[in-house]
C-alpha cells in the first residue's frame, strides 16, 4: 500500500507539472498569434497610408533616433469592415471611388492609430478602438522613422512575471514613400 501511495504521489506531481506546462505553452502560443495579428494590421495599414506620423505622448517624433509609442496613419476610406460589431458604425458596403480630376478619390480619409494601453495592443480607426492584442499587461508597441523613409515597428510581449519575452521587429515602407 505504501509503495502504491508513493507511486501515485509521484504520478500526481508529474501530471500537475505537465498540465502547468501545457497551459503556459497555450498562453504563449496565443500571445504569438496576437503579436502576428498586430503586425499584419500594421503592415496592411502602412502600405495604404498617405501620411505617417509617430508620436511619443503628445510630441511628434521627427528624428530617426527616437522610438515613439504611437503610430498615426492617414489612409483612404476605401474599405468597409464586415464584422457585426461595426453595424452601428455604418454600412458594410465599400466606398465607391470617384475621379474628380486626374486622381482617384475614395471619399474622406480617416486616421488610424496604433498604441498600447495597459499592455493591450489597440488599433483605433476613425475614433473606434479595437483590441488586436488582448493580453492585458503584456504588449508593448514602439515605432521609429528610418533614414530611408521606412518605419521600424516593434511589437513585444511578456508572459507571466516577465519570464517569457518575445519581441518582433519589422521594417515597413509606406507605398507613397516608395514613389518619392
Amino acid at each position: 500500500m505504501s509503495v502504491f501511495s508513493i507511486f501515485m504521489a509521484g504520478l500526481m506531481v508529474s501530471w500537475t507539472a505537465v498540465q502547468t506546462t501545457a497551459v503556459k505553452a497555450l498562453a504563449y502560443s496565443q500571445l504569438q498569434n496576437d503579436q502576428m495579428r498586430v503586425l499584419d494590421y500594421l503592415k496592411r495599414d502602412l502600405r495604404r497610408a498617405t501620411k505617417v506620423e509617430i508620436y511619443n505622448g503628445a510630441t511628434l517624433v521627427t528624428d530617426t533616433t527616437t522610438f515613439g509609442s504611437e503610430l498615426r496613419l492617414t489612409i483612404p476610406d476605401y474599405y468597409a469592415d464586415s464584422r457585426e460589431e461595426d453595424n452601428t458604425h455604418g454600412p458594410k458596403t465599400p466606398t465607391q471611388p470617384t475621379m474628380p480630376d486626374t486622381s482617384i478619390c475614395y471619399g474622406t480619409a480617416l486616421t488610424v492609430r496604433f498604441f498600447s494601453l495597459n499592455g493591450a495592443a489597440l488599433r483605433e480607426e476613425a475614433g473606434i478602438s479595437r483590441t488586436v492584442g488582448a493580453a492585458t499587461g503584456a504588449f508593448t508597441l514602439s515605432f521609429k522613422n528610418e533614414t530611408d523613409g521606412s518605419i521600424r515597428c516593434r511589437v513585444g510581449f511578456l508572459q507571466g512575471r516577465g519570464t517569457l519575452r518575445r519581441q518582433l521587429e519589422v521594417l515597413c515602407s509606406p507605398r507613397y514613400r516608395l514613389w518619392q
